[in-house]
C-alpha cells in the first residue's frame, strides 16, 4: 500500500528493521479496518437516502389515488410499483417490500433514519429496531409515542455498540417492557400459524420447516444436540463413520421421526432436552396476584411485568414458564439480584457444576464482541492462561465460542475481564471494545421523593430503562453495585 512515487526512493537491496516491517503491516491493516468502517458507513447513509425516496414515491402515489378517488384499488400505487421495478430491474414485490418498510422507517421511527443517515447504524440494525418499536402500543397516542421515543432512544444506544444479532435480543425484550399488549394474547394468537411444511431444493434435496412455541424448538434443537455429541463421543478409534456433527444431528431428526425411536447408538438413548428459564420473582408474584391496587404499577414506575426469559434472552409469557418451570428437575433455576437484575445464584449442586452454571447464566452467550453463539455451545475461556498463572476461578472465566477462543489464543486479540464480568477487549490494531454482561431482565433504580417505589431495605426503586452502564448513574462501575460479585463456590 506504500504510494508508489514514494516506492520509487527506495534503494536497491535495502531491508528494513523487522520491527519496522511489522509496524508498517500493523498500519496497513488498521487503515484497511478504518476504510471498511467508513465504507459500511457510506453505504447507510446511501441506504437511508433510497428509505427516503422509496418512502416518498409511496406518498406521492397514494395522494395520487386519494385525488382520483381510486385508494382502495390503488391504481396509482401499483402503476409507480411496475414502473419503479422496472427501472431498477427488480419484482414489484421486492419493490412492495422495501415501499412498506421505509414508509415506517422513515415516518414511524424517524430517529432512527437519523441515525442510519449519519451512519451510525446499519440498515440491519435499523430493520431490528423498527420491528421490534411495533410491539410498543398503548391506546393513548401520545403514551404510546412517548414509549416509542424512550424505546428508540434506548436501541439506538446499543446499536451503536453491538452487532445486529445481539441488538435483536436486547429490543425484544425492552419493547416487551415498554408495550401495553399482552404477550400472553400475541402468543396465543401466533400459536394458531404453527405448522410444518416442507421446500425442494436442487439435487434431490430439499428443506424441513417448523412453526411452534420457541421453548419446544429449543428444547428439540438441545436434544438433538446433545445425542448427536454422544454418537459421535462413543464412536472408536477404528470406527469408519465419516459424518460430521450437523450431519449426525439431521440423521437423528429423521430416524426419531420415522421410527419413533433411536437404534443406532444406545449410548445416546435417555438423552432428555433442557433450556434455561428465567423467572424474576417479582415478576412472577406480580403474575400471580394480578394487577394490584394501582398504586403505580400500571404505570411501570413501581414493579416490573416483565416477561419471563428463555435463555436469559428471548421473552415468552409467563403462563408459559411456570408451566415448564412445574417440571423443575429438567430446568436450570437462575436467581436474578432484584434492583441489577445479574445472577446471583444457580441451582446447582457440584461446585465445578455450579461454577460452569453460574458462568452460563452470566454470559448468556459468547462473550466476544458481537458474537451471540449460547453459552451452552461455548468453551471456557481463561482470561489469563492458566500457562501464566491464571486461576480457574469465576473472576478469570469467560464463555468463547471455539472459533473465537483459538482466535484470542492464535492472535494478537488481548483481553482483560474487569469486576462485574465486563471484558475489555483490545484488537490486533488498538481499536479498544467493551462487553458487558446483560442483565437477566428488569433493573431498578432509586425512586424519585414522593413517587411510588419497591421497598427494598428501607430504600425505594422503580424500574428503570438500563443505561450505559449496569448501575442506577451512568457513572456507576460495575463491581460496585451489589450482587455482582460471583457466589462464593
Amino acid at each position: 500500500m506504500i504510494d508508489e512515487a514514494l516506492a520509487t526512493r527506495i534503494p536497491a537491496g535495502w531491508r528494513p528493521p523487522d520491527s519496522l516491517v511489522e509496524r508498517v503491516r500493523m498500519l496497513e491493516r488498521f487503515l484497511v479496518v478504518r476504510s471498511i468502517a467508513d465504507a459500511d458507513a457510506d453505504l447507510a447513509r446511501a441506504q437511508a437516502e433510497q428509505a427516503r425516496v422509496y418512502a416518498l414515491a409511496a406518498r406521492t402515489a397514494l395522494a395520487e389515488d386519494e385525488r382520483e378517488g381510486t385508494l382502495e384499488q390503488e391504481w396509482a400505487l401499483r402503476s409507480w410499483k411496475a414502473e419503479i421495478a422496472a427501472v431498477t430491474r427488480t419484482s414489484r414485490q421486492a419493490v412492495s417490500g422495501i415501499m412498506g418498510r421505509s414508509a415506517v422507517l422513515t415516518e414511524d421511527f424517524p430517529l432512527v433514519h437519523a441515525a442510519l443517515a449519519a451512519g451510525e447504524v446499519s440498515m440491519a440494525h435499523a430493520r431490528i429496531v423498527c420491528e421490534a418499536g411495533t410491539i410498543v402500543v398503548h391506546e393513548d397516542p401520545a403514551e404510546q409515542a412517548a414509549r416509542r421515543e424512550l424505546f428508540v432512544q434506548l436501541a439506538l444506544e446499543k446499536a451503536r455498540s453491538t452487532s445486529p444479532g445481539r441488538l435483536r435480543d436486547f429490543a425484544i425484550k425492552q419493547a416487551e417492557r415498554l408495550t401495553a399488549s399482552s404477550l400472553e394474547e400475541r402468543y396465543e394468537q401466533s400459536m394458531q400459524s404453527r405448522a410444518v411444511l416442507v421446500s425442494s431444493e436442487a439435487d434431490g434435496m430439499g428443506a424441513l420447516g417448523a412453526r411452534h412455541s420457541l421453548p419446544v424448538l429449543t428444547a428439540i434443537d438441545g436434544r438433538l444436540s446433545e445425542i448427536a455429541k454422544a454418537i459421535i463421543a462413543a464412536r472408536g478409534s477404528d470406527s469408519d463413520d465419516p459424518r460430521t456433527f450437523h450431519q449426525v444431528r439431521a440423521d437423528v431428526f429423521a430416524e426419531l421421526l420415522l421410527t419413533g425411536r433411536l437404534t443406532t447408538c444406545p449410548e445416546a438413548a435417555g438423552i432428555s432436552a433442557k433450556v434455561s428459564i428465567t423467572m424474576p420473582v417479582l415478576a412472577m408474584l406480580h403474575a400471580q396476584h394480578g394487577d394490584g391496587d394501582g398504586d403505580g404499577a400500571s404505570d411501570g414506575r413501581a414493579l416490573d411485568t416483565s416477561p419471563a426469559l428463555l435463555d436469559g434472552v428471548t421473552p415468552i409469557p409467563m403462563s408459559v414458564a411456570k408451566a415448564l418451570a412445574a417440571n423443575a428437575p429438567a430446568f436450570e433455576r437462575i436467581l436474578t439480584h432484584p434492583i441489577t437484575g445479574t445472577v446471583v445464584e444457580v441451582d446447582r449442586y457440584r461446585p465445578t457444576e455450579a461454577m460452569r452454571a453460574w458462568l452460563r447464566a452470566r454470559d448468556v452467550h459468547c462473550r466476544f464482541p458481537g458474537c451471540r453463539l449460547p453459552a451452552e455451545r461455548c468453551d471456557l475461556d481463561h482470561t489469563i492462561p492458566a500457562s501464566e498463572g491464571g486461576p480457574t476461578s469465576l473472576v478469570n472465566l469467560a464463555d468463547l465460542c471455539r472459533w473465537n477462543h483459538t482466535v484470542k489464543g492464535n492472535t494478537g486479540w488481548e483481553v482483560c475481564q474487569l469486576p462485574g464480568g465486563v471484558m475489555e477487549w483490545m484488537s490486533p490494531t488498538g481499536i479498544l471494545l467493551k462487553d458487558v454482561p446483560e442483565p437477566r431482565g428488569v433493573t431498578f433504580g432509586p425512586s424519585p421523593p414522593g413517587e411510588p417505589g419497591l421497598e427494598i431495605g428501607g430504600a425505594a426503586y422503580r424500574v428503570q430503562p438500563p443505561g450505559p452502564g449496569l448501575g442506577s448513574g451512568a457513572g456507576d462501575e460495575p463491581g460496585d453495585m451489589p450482587g455482582l460479585d460471583p457466589p462464593p463456590f
